[in-house]
């Protein structure tokens, strides 16, 4: 074989060694991505049932502020009825105790009267 032959076999021989040395950085690389990418598809399966979670929390939340209100305006009604009831019944308080007023400025106006009129019927026979 002459010396040029010998020479190309080396540089083939070297080549051969560095694209096994680069395959096997390929691999390294190959296995470290695979690693990443298990992570991330647990990262996200993760990410997901949290999601999942708060959407039903929310959904939870919006259940019982939506009965807590329903409550509160049952209770707000149920408080009005009650005040209506309180003002019927002092309103009809206050009228009785008007027309007793009335009755008694009456009387008092008529004793008043009859005792005016007394003093006169005194005047007359003295």
């Amino acid at each position: 074989m002459s010396e040029n032959n010998r020479t190309e076999i080396e540089i083939l021989k070297r080549d051969m060694e560095l694209l096994a040395n680069l395959a096997g950085k390929f691999d390294t690389a190959i296995d470290r991505l695979t690693t990443v990418s298990n992570s991330i598809d647990k990262m996200l399966g993760i990410h997901e049932n949290r999601l999942m979670n708060q959407e039903k929390q929310a959904e939870v939340i919006h259940t019982r502020i939506t009965e807590f209100k329903k409550e509160l305006l049952e209770e707000i009604k149920q408080l009005r009825k009650e005040n209506e009831e309180q003002h019927k019944s002092v309103s009809d308080r206050l009228e009785k105790l008007e027309k007793w007023r009335w009755f008694v400025v009456g009387v008092a106006a008529a004793i008043g009267f009859i005792l005016a009129q007394f003093s006169a019927f005194s005047k007359l026979f003295n």
